[in-house]
C-alpha cells in the first residue's frame, strides 16, 4: 500500500511543479519567457560529494558510517519536503566530537540511523572492504592455510620502502608474515630492516591490531578531520630525527679517545685479538674492520664514539695476552689487567647510555666484545650467567634467532650472515655460562631456525655482495669453521643442559650411557684439519688447532657431570667402573688438549675458560676414590695424573702472572688438591705435602710482591735489609725470576727467617723451583725441623693489601665465594 501512495505523491508533485503559478492570466503568460527546466536532484549525499567519493545512497551512507560521521550524511531535498533529522548535534567541532564519543554502538539504541537493514548493510560493506584490502595486499596466491606469502606485491614493497627504517604501518604488517615458521597457523612478523629490527610473537598486540581491518585509515581520517584543524595534530619529522641520530652517531668522544694507548701498542693488541679470538667467536668482519681501522688513525677522518668503543673493547680482551710477561703489579693486579679494567669500565658506561631502539651492527658487536672482555679478565664473575642470558633475550627481541632470509629484501646478504654470526656467538656465551654455573638456559626451550654461519672466509664477501658464496666442505678450515661445526652438536648440548639442570632422579644410568655414546659420535664426526699448515687469511694466520680443541672440549665437558653421581657407587656395584674410566679419560684428554695449545703459545682458552681449575679437581677426586695399592688403570697412571695436575697449575700460574692474583681461591685450591693427592699416593708425607703446597702458593705471591709498582714501603724495605734478604741456606736457589733485571731484590720480602752467612747465588742461568721446601727436604734432620719452626714474625703483607690467610682460604674463607 505504501508504494502506490508514494507514486501518487510523486505524480502530484510533478503536476504541481509543471503548472503555471496561480493568479497568472493569459497576457502575462504571453509576455513571460519559457519556463526554466527543473534541475535534477543530486542523489549522492553532500559529504560524499564534498570528498569526491562514490555514495551508495543509503541513509546514512556507508562512507559516512565508515568514517564515523553519520551526522554529516545529508541529501538534497525538494521544496516543501522536510530535511532528514540530523540528531540535533552541536555545530561546533568539539561538541560533535564529544557527541560521537557518546553515541550508542551499532545496534545498541533506538536511533533511526541504526536500523536493522542499516546494520546489515554496514556489515556487508565492511566485509567487502576487507576482501578488497586483502586482495590489494596479496595479489599472488597464498598457501592453503593463508599463513605464508609466496611473493610480495609491488604496491606493498613500494609502501614499505617509503617508510622509515624503524617504522612499518599497521596495514603493511601482512607482508612480513613468516614463511619459514613450522607452525603455519602461528603468525610471526618483523619490523624494520638490517639490524634495526623488532620481532613479535604470535600473541602480541600487533597481531590483534592487524585483525582490525580499516583501523589505520580510520585513525588517519580522524586525525586529519579533527586534530589538524584544532592544531592538536603534529606531524613527526622522521627524516629530521634520523639526520640528528646520524649526526650524534658520527660525533667523536674525546674522553674515550684519551684512553687509547699508543698506535704501536694498539696495533699489537688488535692483532692478538684477530689472531686468536676471531677464529672461534665471529664478531667482526675482518676486511671491513681493517678498512675502518685504517681510517681510525687517519687525522683527516673523524672518529665516531662507537668505533672508539669497539677498539677499546678489543684492547680490553687482548690486554693480558701479550707475548711479554708483565713485570709491574699494582698490589694484586698487573698493569695489563688494570688497563683492561679501565677500558672495560669506560665501554660499559658508554653502552648504558645508548638507545635500545636505534641500534646498528656495531652496537651488537660491542656487546659481544664487552662480555668477552669481562670473561677473559674475570670481572664480575657471578654475573656471567645473567649477562649472557640478557644478551640472548636482547637477540631474541630483534629476531636474531629466526632465519634472516624470511624477512625478505630488507636485510642485505652481508647483514644476513652477520646476524647468523652474532647469534651463534651469543648462543655460545649463554650455553657455556649455563654449564659453568649449573643453571638452565633459555635456549633449551626456544624455537630457533637460524641457519649456521657459512663455512667461508671473510674475504669471500663484503657489504656490497649481492649473493653469498656457498659454504665450503667441513674438512676445509676457515675462520668460521668453529661456528659452522658447533651448530651440528647444539641440539645434543641443549638436551644435556636441560637434563643436567633438571631433577637428578630422572637421570638413570641407561640414559647416561646413551648420552655418552651420542657425545662420542659427535666427537668422531668432527674433522681433523692439518694443524701444521701455515696459511693465512687477510693477513691473520689460521689456527685450526684452536677451533679443534674447543669443539672437542665443549662436548667432552658434559661427560664429567653425567658420570659424577655414579663414581661413589663403584664400591657397591662393579658396573659403575665404566663411569670411573670414562670420567678419568675425559678429564685427561681435556688437559692434554689445553696443554697442546699452551705449548704453541695460544692462551685463548686458558683465559676464556676455567678448565684448569675444574680438571685438576676432577683428576684429584677420581684418583682419591681408588684404594692405595690398587692395580687398576687410574692408580697405575697416578704419576701421569700428577704430571697432568702440574700442567694445570703451570697454566694457572701463567694466567695469574699476567692478570694478577685477583681470584686467589682457585689457585690455592689447586695447590691443596695436588698436596692431598701426593699424600694419598704416598709420594710425600702429609707434613711434606702441606709444606710443598704452602711453598708453591707463597712463591707465586712472592713474585707479585717483587714486581710491585710502586715498590714496597721504605719501612718494610729497611726491615728486609736488616734481616739480610740476600742470604739463603746453602744449596737453596731463589724462586724463579726474582733475580732477573725486572725485579729489584732489595725491595723484596720473605715470610721465613733465613739463615746467615750464606751469600746468594749469582743471577745467571736458569733457576729451577725445588720440589719441596728446603726446611722439610729431610724431616729426619733435627736442625731442619728446628728451622721449619723459625718463621719470620715481622713478615706482613698488609701494607700491600695482602692477607695470606684469606688468600689461602683459612677459617675466614667463605666457600660461597666460589
Amino acid at each position: 500500500m505504501s508504494e502506490p501512495s508514494g507514486r501518487s505523491e510523486r505524480s502530484d508533485s510533478h503536476s504541481t511543479d509543471s503548472s503555471p503559478p496561480p493568479g497568472a492570466d493569459s497576457g502575462e503568460r504571453g509576455d513571460q519567457r519559457p519556463p526554466r527546466k527543473r534541475q535534477r536532484v543530486r542523489l549522492s549525499c553532500l559529504e560524499c560529494r564534498r570528498r569526491k567519493l562514490s555514495c551508495d545512497r543509503e541513509f546514512p551512507c556507508s562512507r559516512c558510517l565508515q568514517s564515523g560521521t553519520p551526522e554529516r550524511c545529508e541529501f538534497e531535498t525538494r521544496p516543501g519536503l522536510a530535511p532528514p533529522n540530523k540528531l540535533g548535534l552541536s555545530q561546533t567541532a568539539l561538541a560533535g566530537f564529544d557527541s560521537r564519543l557518546s553515541m550508542p554502538l551499532v545496534g545498541g539504541g533506538d536511533s533511526p540511523y541504526y536500523r536493522k537493514d542499516a546494520r546489515e548493510t554496514e556489515r556487508i560493506r565492511r566485509l567487502e572492504l576487507e576482501v578488497a584490502h586483502l586482495k590489494g595486499l596479496l595479489p599472488k596466491q597464498l598457501s592453503l592455510d593463508g599463513s605464508t606469502v609466496q611473493e610480495h606485491s609491488p604496491r606493498v614493497d613500494k609502501i614499505i620502502d617509503s617508510q622509515p627504517d624503524d617504522h612499518i604501518g599497521f596495514d603493511n604488517l601482512g607482508s612480513y608474515l613468516d614463511p619459514g615458521c613450522p607452525d603455519k597457523s602461528e603468525l610471526r612478523f618483523f619490523r624494520g630492516k638490517g639490524f634495526k629490527t623488532r620481532y613479535y610473537g604470535p600473541h602480541s598486540a600487533f597481531l590483534a591490531v592487524q585483525d582490525l581491518t580499516g583501523l589505520s585509515p580510520f585513525m588517519k581520517e580522524t586525525s586529519t578531520e579533527w586534530f589538524r584543524p584544532l592544531h592538536i595534530h603534529q606531524q613527526k619529522d622522521r627524516r629530521k630525527d634520523a639526520e640528528l641520530r646520524e649526526k650524534a652517531f658520527l660525533a667523536p668522544d674525546l674522553a674515550l679517545e684519551a684512553l687509547l694507548p699508543s698506535r704501536e701498542e694498539t696495533d699489537a693488541l688488535i692483532s692478538i685479538y684477530l689472531d686468536q679470538f676471531e677464529q672461534i667467536h665471529r664478531i667482526v668482519h675482518i676486511p671491513t674492520f681493517r678498512k675502518d681501522y685504517a681510517k681510525f688513525w687517519d687525522p683527516a677522518e673523524t672518529r665516531s664514539a662507537a668505533s672508539t668503543v669497539l677498539v677499546l673493547s678489543m684492547l680490553g680482551t687482548a690486554s693480558c695476552l701479550a707475548e711479554h710477561l708483565p713485570n709491574k703489579f699494582e698490589k694484586m693486579i698487573s698493569s695489563s689487567h688494570a688497563n683492561a679494567v679501565r677500558w672495560i669500565e669506560a665501554v660499559d658506561k658508554w653502552q648504558e647510555l645508548q638507545s635500545q631502539k636505534h641500534r646498528r651492527l656495531i652496537h651488537y658487536q660491542i656487546s659481544c666484545l664487552l662480555y668477552l672482555a669481562k670473561r677473559v679478565n674475570t670481572i664480575k664473575k657471578k654475573r656471567f650467567w645473567k649477562g649472557a642470558g640478557a644478551m640472548a633475550l636482547d637477540a631474541i627481541s630483534v629476531g636474531l634467532h629466526r632465519e634472516p632470509t624470511h624477512i625478505g629484501h630488507k636485510i642485505s646478504p652481508y647483514n644476513q650472515e652477520m646476524r647468523r654470526r652474532i647469534w651463534a656467538t651469543i648462543q655460545s656465551y649463554d650455553l657455556q655460562a649455563s654449564f659453568d654455573h649449573g643453571l638452565p638456559t633459555i635456549l633449551s626451550s626456544l624455537h630457533y631456525d637460524t641457519e649456521p654461519p657459512r663455512n667461508i672466509d671473510d674475504d669471500e664477501f663484503d657489504e656490497d655482495t649481492k649473493e653469498l658464496p656457498p659454504s665450503r666442505p667441513a674438512k676445509e678450515y676457515t675462520f668460521s669453521s668453529y661456528q659452522h661445526l658447533c651448530r651440528q652438536s647444539l641440539p645434543l648440548r641443549l638436551e644435556l643442559n636441560r637434563v643436567l639442570t633438571g631433577p637428578r632422579e630422572d637421570l638413570d644410568y641407561e640414559r647416561v650411557i646413551r648420552y655418552t655414546n651420542e657425545i662420542s659420535q659427535e666427537i668422531d664426526s668432527l674433522p681433523s684439519w692439518d694443524v701444521s699448515a701455515d696459511n693465512a687469511s687477510e693477513g691473520v694466520p689460521k689456527k685450526p688447532l684452536l677451533a679443534y680443541t674447543l669443539l672437542h672440549i665443549e662436548l667432552r665437558q658434559y661427560i664429567i657431570p653425567l658420570h659424577q653421581p655414579f663414581l661413589r657407587l663403584r664400591k657397591t656395584n662393579s658396573k659403575y667402573q665404566y663411569s670411573e674410566i670414562i670420567y678419568y679419560n675425559a678429564a685427561r684428554d681435556m688437559v692434554l688438549l689445553n696443554d697442546r695449545l699452551s705449548e704453541q703459545g695460544i692462551r685463548t682458552l686458558n683465559f676464556l675458560r676455567e678448565d684448569n681449575l675444574t680438571l685438576a679437581i676432577n683428576l684429584c677426586s677420581v684418583t682419591l676414590l681408588q684404594p692405595r695399592g690398587s692395580t687398576n688403570m687410574i692408580m697405575i697412571n697416578s704419576q701421569h695424573t700428577l704430571q697432568l695436575m702440574e700442567k694445570c697449575l703451570a697454566m694457572k700460574e701463567d694466567r695469574i702472572l699476567r692478570c694478577g692474583n685477583n681470584e686467589p681461591w682457585g689457585y690455592s685450591v689447586m695447590c691443596a688438591a695436588l698436596g692431598l693427592l701426593e699424600a694419598h699416593l704416598g709420594t710425600k708425607t702429609s707434613e711434606a705435602a702441606k709444606a710443598a703446597s704452602a711453598e708453591r702458593f707463597i712463591k707465586l705471591n712472592y713474585k707479585l710482591v717483587a714486581g710491585q709498582d710502586p715498590p714496597v714501603s721504605s719501612q718494610q724495605s729497611q726491615l728486609v735489609a736488616d734481616q739480610g734478604v740476600n742470604k739463603t741456606p746453602a744449596g737453596t736457589p731463589y724462586p724463579p725470576n726474582l733475580l732477573s733485571d725486572n725485579f729489584d731484590r732489595s725491595k723484596s720480602v720473605t715470610p721465613f727467617t733465613l739463615g746467615s752467612g750464606i751469600q746468594a747465588p749469582p743471577p745467571s742461568g736458569p733457576i729451577d723451583i725445588p720440589g719441596t721446601l728446603w726446611w722439610v727436604s729431610n724431616p729426619a734432620d733435627p736442625s731442619a725441623v728446628l728451622q721449619m719452626q723459625q718463621f719470620n714474625p715481622e713478615f706482613n703483607l698488609d701494607a700491600l693489601g695482602f692477607n695470606l690467610d684469606a688468600l689461602w682460604g683459612g677459617d675466614s674463607f667463605e666457600w660461597d665465594q666460589m
